[in-house]
């Protein structure tokens, strides 16, 4: 029903505006049509109060000319006497008078209505009694031809008008309907979101000190046991330690990811900060290729979590694609500076950009999808952004950081 609604808005809205200006338009039409008749049975009155007794050739012209009617005519029995533009004798035309209107008007009754109709205009015909049994005739129509195209004007403008305002009212309603829609998916995945957080929080508040207890033993155990666990036992307590390690690292992104901790921002080198990430990364991808300018930016930050922000972006360049190469680029002066990292992999879908900085959202198999959206989290709150810009191949992020002080007031 909901998304019926904006047709159903639109139907009702062209239905009322059709039916007003077909209201209006007819009632306009009425009015021109009743002044119409008025005006001849007016020059009917007249003529027949200030000139019973007959009609000269030259009155009747300047009835005619004076009323703008379309014909006044004196008309004895089947013959028109006179007419207002002056023709001689002649017998009437039947396609124009009512035999039985003038024998009502030679008996003594006046008649006048909408006889007919020339190219959709109505004319008014009057019949009026004479004494001697004539008849006067008056025809007009063609000086309202005018205001009855304007009538008719009106009426299709207001019927267009009523058609661009419904198809108006159908597209904002229908925008509204989506706006609103994309409001209520947003309400319930920020809720979704929130619950998410907090029940992520109690998990790793409930899963370190578990971890922690493991940790210590594993490494009691490796220490009484010396020499005697043998290469082999002492692969397997590292492994699990370091399987250990690993759940101890997601747990505290959960919990960054539910709490505001505070960040220890300071002047820090931009180059030093990158170089430290490399290391770190080649550690563990020892192909991974980094292009690196040399810079003398100087950037105000959280060295802990700006380093950990570079090392997700290059850690997630060598993992999309074997001996990856990532080019690192430093633009801007001023008050910020932005930071760009594009690699060589296979880029990035776009129904998986839609998700990029979601939380749980990694396409990766062995991902827990806290990484990005941590990441961008830590930026903004270090005062600048980081996004992700399509290319034509591989994947580009820009990560934009406030420059130190120092820096942004050379840079003005």
């Amino acid at each position: 029903m909901r998304r019926a609604a904006p047709l159903l808005l639109a139907v009702l809205s062209l239905a009322f505006g059709f039916g007003a200006a077909a209201w209006l338009s007819s009632e306009a039409r009425a009015a021109v049509d009743q002044l119409l008749l008025e005006q001849v049975r007016g020059a009917g009155a007249v003529v027949q109060a200030l000139e019973p007794t007959g009609l000269s050739e030259d009155a009747l012209r300047r009835l005619r000319a004076r009323g703008d009617f379309d014909e006044v005519s004196l008309i004895e029995g089947k013959q028109v006497l006179a007419d207002g533009t002056g023709r001689a004798l002649h017998d009437i035309d039947l396609l124009r008078f009512d035999p039985a209107r003038l024998d009502a008007a030679a008996a003594g009754t006046s008649a006048v209505s909408l006889d007919y109709e020339v190219g959709g205009l109505p004319f008014a015909v009057g019949y009026f009694p004479l004494p001697n049994h004539r008849v006067l005739v008056v025809e007009a129509g063609s000086r309202f031809a005018e205001p009855a195209r304007r009538v008719e004007r009106a009426r299709t403008t207001a019927l267009v008008s009523s058609v661009l305002a419904a198809l108006a009212l159908f597209f904002v309603a229908l925008g509204w309907l989506r706006l609103e829609t994309r409001w209520t998916a947003a309400a319930a995945q920020a809720a979704f979101a929130q619950a998410l957080q907090r029940f992520a929080a109690m998990t790793a508040h409930e899963i370190r000190n578990p971890l922690a207890t493991i940790s210590g033993l594993l490494e009691l155990y490796r220490e009484r046991q010396g020499a005697a666990l043998g290469e082999d036992g002492q692969k397997t307590v590292k492994e699990a330690l370091g399987e250990v390690g690993r759940l101890h690292q997601v747990t505290g992104d959960l919990l960054d990811l539910s709490s505001e901790r505070a960040l220890s921002t300071s002047t820090h080198s931009l180059e030093a900060l990158v170089t430290s990430a490399v290391s770190a990364v080649q550690g563990s991808h020892p192909s991974l290729v980094v292009r690196c300018p040399s810079s003398s930016t100087e950037v105000e930050v959280d060295a802990l979590r700006l380093g950990q922000v570079l090392h997700n972006l290059l850690k997630n360049a060598a993992q999309a694609r074997a001996n990856a190469t990532v080019t690192v680029e430093v633009i801007g002066e001023g008050r910020m500076i932005c930071l760009r990292l594009h690699d060589d992999g296979p880029g990035i879908s776009g129904e998986q950009q839609a998700r990029l900085f979601e939380p749980f959202a990694s396409q990766k198999v062995d991902g827990h999808g806290l990484g990005l959206a941590l990441s961008q989290r830590w930026v903004e709150r270090m005062g600048g952004s980081l996004r992700f810009v399509p290319t034509s191949r591989g994947a580009c992020f820009e990560v934009v950081l406030v420059a130190s002080p120092a820096r942004a007031g050379s840079g003005r």
